[in-house]
């Protein structure tokens, strides 16, 4: 249910009171294969810190390195076209000297329309030959793109929590490999009363202090405030953007958020 409490003027200016909250990871992953086959390297294992682009695993590629070195072969392959623009100049040069000689009444028109002839099919040839060479590139930029959907890589920079696969063994392209946690920046959740909503602002400064071991302060951003309250606790719920470039905070920490000036 959602409610709009009143607030009085100074309920407002108020500074809200310290609450506890939970640090977060700003996303978790279960990484599978985005196609079917034998495991044949895991790069990565549990606690590794990794950054995104970076290679987790990879599958057996052999069938689709073969298959790219053929479409490779064939696009490089330049003997068809080459014949075939020889063939075509050969007769366009035919075509034009029994044009002069017709013009010079020593060869027949039909001669001539022959000529032409010949060498109109042989543009259109050489059009195809064109045309073969053009999807024989396109096949290159299909094979390379089957081959790197071989290889496993990270979407984001964070740190391997589970690792679920072994090599040798076969994936559906479903089963993940490894799980990874996302933890730049930290998510932190806390519930506060309703008598401090009106005193919170999205994008606020807000600072946030971790339990032992870790502790310190950490400068935070106020992101989301919930616009559906918790009417049997009296409470809102917040979320903070913790940054934390270096992967130096943990997450699943408990902590306290601070309103005030950090």
């Amino acid at each position: 249910m959602i409610l709009t409490p009143h607030v009085s003027a100074a309920q407002s200016e108020a500074i809200p009171a310290p609450v506890r909250c939970l640090i977060e990871p700003e996303d978790m992953i279960e990484l599978s294969a985005p196609v079917a086959g034998v495991l044949t390297e895991i790069a990565v294992s549990r606690g590794d810190m990794i950054a995104a682009g970076q290679i987790v695993a990879r599958l057996d590629d052999t069938l689709e390195a073969f298959q790219l070195s053929q479409a490779e072969s064939r696009a490089a392959s330049g003997y068809a076209l080459k014949g075939r623009e020889a063939r075509l100049a050969f007769l366009q040069d035919q075509a034009e000297r029994m044009r002069r000689l017709v013009q010079r009444k020593i060869a027949s028109d039909t001669s001539y329309e022959e000529a032409a002839m010949e060498a109109e099919l042989a543009l259109q040839q050489l059009e195809e030959a064109r045309l073969d060479r053009a999807l024989a590139e396109i096949e290159v930029e299909r094979s390379r793109a089957v081959l790197k959907q071989k290889t496993v890589v990270s979407p984001i920079k964070g740190v391997v929590v589970e690792r679920s696969a072994s090599i040798g063994e076969y994936q559906d392209g479903t089963a993940p490999i490894v799980t990874i946690a996302a933890l730049d920046p930290l998510r932190v959740e806390a519930y506060v009363p309703l008598d401090h909503f009106a005193a919170l602002k999205v994008g606020q400064s807000v600072t946030i202090l971790p339990e032992a071991p870790i502790g310190g302060r950490h400068a935070a951003t106020l992101t989301v405030i919930d616009r559906v309250f918790d009417a049997g606790t009296g409470t809102v719920g917040i979320r903070m953007s913790l940054p934390n470039p270096d992967l130096v905070l943990p997450a699943g920490l408990r902590c306290t958020v601070e309103f005030g000036a950090g």
